[in-house]
């Protein structure tokens, strides 16, 4: 019986024991980790000091107001859900906004595009910054010559033909 629980009981031990990815990483570190030891002597997280929630402590549900209001709400929620449900045609006068708290600061339209400013023209000359001093490089006019023709690149190939095989020796030979 005790060969059957050391039988269970070493590969288990050399599979945690293989799990160790750096020094600082092994089955002794993790049961340090798990009982608390690595913790000792740390702060305490934010809010552990305070008791438990209580749901004793929780406040009354906030009165609802009378009825008639609410059905005013109600219908004028109605009414704008039904207004947003078809937009204006395009063209039409755009309705007065209504008048809310903070409203006036808000402003109605988005502000105008910058003003940007005119870029320099272009010139005939060449596109370089020359240094005090210095003359423009020179271009020339000719052409410059071919690669030779080992460095070209070999032609394309010819994608409308029938595909080609190797021929295959018959088995046996």
């Amino acid at each position: 019986m005790r060969w059957a629980a050391f039988a269970v009981w070493l590969p288990l031990g050399l599979a945690l024991g293989g799990c160790v990815g750096s020094p600082a990483e092994g089955p002794f570190e993790f049961y340090r980790q798990i009982t608390g030891e690595a913790l000792e002597g740390r702060p305490l997280p934010p809010g552990m000091e305070e008791r438990s929630p209580n749901l004793g402590t929780v406040p009354q549900r906030p009165d609802r107001g009378p009825a008639s209001s609410r059905a005013e709400l109600s219908s004028l929620l109605a009414a704008n859900r039904a207004a947003a449900a078809n937009p204006l045609p395009s063209g039409a006068p755009v309705p007065e906004r209504p008048a809310t708290e903070g409203g006036a600061v808000v402003p109605a339209a988005p502000p105008a595009p910058p003003r940007l400013a005119p870029a320099p023209p272009v010139g005939a000359g060449p596109a370089t910054l020359l240094l005090p001093g210095t003359e423009a490089p020179r271009m020339d006019e000719t052409a410059p010559e071919a690669p030779p023709a080992e460095m070209a690149a070999p032609p394309p190939p010819d994608l409308a033909a029938p595909p080609s095989f190797p021929p295959i020796a018959p088995r046996g030979l």
